[in-house]
């Protein structure tokens, strides 16, 4: 399903107030219980004079190159576990190859294919 982009405008002047961004998971909270999407469009009625929420439509796909930034940002957030100091669970030998791995992952936008063409490093076990 396509991520939905909303941008929060003044009404007098259609000045954007945001970025564009997903409404949050609990809207209908945070705008009242009797909130509908068709009621976004001005929120005078939830006390909040000259702006409005506003739907652009769907995001653009990510380019290849977000794609595989996420994937290293998350496989570097998965893998702090293993470095941070006060995990005694795991050897020191352990820590080290958790290291060299979590280098190696930053590394990867200095490869030259980047981002068509990836070697990625072998995850410890």
């Amino acid at each position: 399903m396509a991520t939905i982009l909303w941008q929060l405008k003044r009404l007098s002047t259609n000045e954007p107030l945001n970025e564009p961004q997903e409404l949050p998971e609990n809207w209908k909270n945070i705008f009242g219980l009797h909130a509908s999407k068709d009621r976004l469009g001005d929120l005078s009625w939830a006390g909040h004079e000259d702006i409005g929420w506003f739907e652009l439509g769907p995001a653009p796909e990510p380019s290849l190159k977000e794609r595989m930034t996420k994937q290293i940002g998350d496989l570097l957030k998965e893998s702090e576990q293993y470095v941070a100091i006060d995990n005694t669970s795991i050897t020191k030998g352990e820590r080290i190859a958790w290291m060299d791995y979590r280098q190696k992952l930053k590394e990867l936008y200095l490869q030259p294919g980047f981002p068509n063409e990836i070697f990625w490093p072998a995850r410890p076990e």
